[in-house]
């Protein structure tokens, strides 16, 4: 894929360590507000900053930015995804998802089903994690990363047709639900695992050991 055609949008997670993927060369970077304290560490300068600056403390002014009211129904990273989908980026990356507040990282994988929803590809990538969604019908294959753990939930109500190739665990055909947590803490054995969904709506986890 031309990177040009992908959007990195940097969210403020508290993680202390770099992000566990590279950014995209050539991407569109995209702040939600104190995300730009990432894009500082990565020495990447943004093409937007956006958000209602209450976490940055400050207006970017030297920077092209927009700016939102404190009172809104959006998080800064959901603004950022919206902007995003207007520009038509149909390949959207959150760095800095991880790393704080439960109800934030709750929102964010939220707002990741949101991008799925609205037709678009999506990822969070943080320090130690990353998290990807299924939906119906759909395949995604992983490499094997050695110190990784794979695990696979159910986000919607359950998902029916569940397959996992290349693991140590591996399901085929299986029912999961949101009650039971029975794809927690696989990992990959073989070069790539290969995961599909029949119906519903599966959430991906990649967690460093």
């Amino acid at each position: 894929m031309d990177n040009q055609q992908i959007c990195v949008i940097f969210a403020g997670g508290p993680e202390k360590g770099l992000p566990c993927m590279p950014v995209p060369k050539d991407a569109f970077i995209l702040c939600a507000d104190s995300g730009l304290h990432l894009a500082e560490r990565l020495k990447m300068k943004p093409d937007l900053v956006l958000g209602d600056f209450d976490s940055l403390g400050k207006i970017p002014e030297s920077l092209p930015h927009m700016t939102a009211p404190v009172e809104k129904d959006d998080t800064d990273t959901m603004l950022a995804v919206r902007v995003a989908l207007r520009m038509k980026f149909h390949d959207i990356r959150i760095f800095g998802a991880f790393g704080g507040r439960l109800d934030h990282t709750v929102a964010n994988l939220q707002t990741l089903e949101f991008i799925r929803r609205e037709g678009a590809s999506g990822m969070l990538i943080g320090a130690g994690d990353s998290a990807s969604m299924l939906l119906g019908g759909e395949r995604l294959v992983l490499a094997r990363k050695a110190g990784w753990s794979l695990s696979v939930f159910a986000w919607s109500e359950r998902c029916l047709g569940v397959s996992a190739h290349g693991v140590a665990y591996p399901l085929k055909d299986a029912e999961l639900t949101r009650r039971f947590p029975l794809g927690v803490s696989n990992r990959i054995e073989a070069d790539r695992a290969e995961i599909t969904c029949g119906t519903g709506t599966l959430l991906v986890l990649e967690s460093k050991l």
